[in-house]
């Protein structure tokens, strides 16, 4: 069905992504427009044709000789980017500012004093973009005119891919192409390191403009209100009745206690949602507080003191450092993959309760919505590791701790 199509390397994908967080906000090239209205007096569009990445090696397939092209500095970075006005389109923006008729003229190369006007045209645009970056992002400037593809290459590199960006321009009756190229290693050094409020904006509303395509994606909404580390050896041999040592707990459903319980949803990496749980009507319902981005928060890490796991008892002879049924056989016979797993921690998370979710719903949520958990006090939580419900239990206290006695195992 979909033939002969460009392809296009993982590479190649992520750095176009990045692009995407470096470029300016929403509406700037309506505003960059305007300000060339209000400098030509003449009406003045730009618009975004495509994007490409493609060796720097191909720089003479995407520039014109002659053109225009103007050096840019993004910042203080040692890299150069530059731009191009299609010579044409860069005859017709010279004859209007210097009160020509507006006529074409042929493709000569500018002279000094036109590539000067040119500079000023890029100046005024620079004055809009600018200020509609991410605080984070270089500011670009103008650093100069490149006479000719071969100076452009040497000021630019050799090295690595480029990104062309391909823009559609017309000046009153006159069209052309507006280009962009950024090597590589500039985006990547250009790139904010912090995600920036105007970054979660962005993506924010990128999503909500989409939130369409969301609504038949489904995965679990999950209420967690404590934690355990486990070894994956340990995980392995649970049986039912056995007890589960865990932290302290947020909320106590075996008492019907109101507390508090982080929202997750997959992996949880992306972040969580906190939330105050309370019965009403003999049904647990959850009150978002707060909506947390990346994993602060998350299950303690492995070998963190105060995990409250469980032991494993030891019933090896501490002589031989094998369990007693073995003693006395070949050292061969004693290598097992398996011991490997008791170095694996695991965290598990207790879960109040779970409950099916939209993409499109996860994207709505808000402090202050009230959520059904449909969950009762005194029902059974969950274990789960990832995300996958591994077991089923009631709470118990052990010897003054808090504990999961296991109902029934998954799988």
């Amino acid at each position: 069905m979909f033939r002969n199509l460009e392809k296009v390397s993982r590479a190649q994908g992520m750095l176009a992504e990045r692009l995407r967080w470096l470029t300016p906000a929403e509406g700037t090239l309506a505003s960059v427009s305007t300000r060339l209205k209000e400098l030509f007096d003449a009406p003045v569009s730009l618009s975004l044709e495509s994007v490409q990445v493609r060796p720097m090696a191909e720089l003479r397939r995407f520039l014109g000789d002659p053109t225009f092209l103007a050096v840019l500095a993004p910042g203080a970075l040692q890299g150069r980017a530059v731009l191009e006005v299609e010579l044409s389109l860069a005859h017709a923006a010279v004859d209007q500012l210097l009160g020509g008729a507006g006529e074409m003229v042929g493709l000569r190369p500018l002279t000094d004093i036109e590539e000067g006007v040119m500079g000023y045209v890029v100046l005024e645009a620079l004055k809009v973009l600018v200020p509609a970056l991410q605080q984070s992002v270089p500011r670009p400037r103008l650093d100069g005119v490149a006479r000719g593809v071969d100076e452009v290459s040497a000021r630019l590199g050799d090295d690595g891919p480029m990104l062309a960006v391909h823009l559609h321009a017309t000046l009153g009756q006159h069209g052309g192409l507006v280009r962009l190229v950024v090597p590589a290693a500039v985006l990547e050094a250009a790139e904010p390191v912090v995600e920036s409020a105007q970054r979660r904006a962005r993506l924010q509303a990128d999503l909500e403009a989409n939130a369409s395509r969301l609504s038949a994606v489904r995965g679990w909404l999950r209420a967690e209100i404590g934690a355990a580390e486990i070894s994956a050896q340990d995980l392995a041999s649970l049986r039912v009745k056995d007890v589960l040592l865990v932290d302290a707990l947020s909320a106590r459903p075996d008492r019907g206690e109101p507390g508090t319980a982080q929202l997750r949803v997959g992996s949880g990496r992306a972040g969580r949602a906190d939330a105050e749980v309370f019965v009403e009507n003999g049904r647990y319902r959850a009150r978002v507080t707060d909506i947390v981005l990346g994993e602060a928060g998350n299950p303690r890490s492995a070998g963190e003191e105060g995990s409250g796991a469980e032991e494993p008892e030891d019933f090896t002879n501490p002589e031989l450092d094998v369990p007693p049924e073995l003693e006395g056989a070949a050292l061969d016979e004693l290598k097992d993959g398996s011991d490997l797993l008791g170095d694996v921690p695991l965290q598990i998370a207790v879960e109040l309760a779970r409950v099916p979710v939209t993409a499109q719903q996860v994207v709505g949520m808000r402090a202050g919505q009230v959520l059904e958990l449909n969950r009762g006090p005194g029902e059974p939580v969950e274990l789960s590791v990832n995300g996958k419900v591994v077991a089923r239990g009631e709470l118990v206290e052990v010897e003054g701790q808090l504990g999961v006695r296991i109902i029934a195992l998954a799988g």
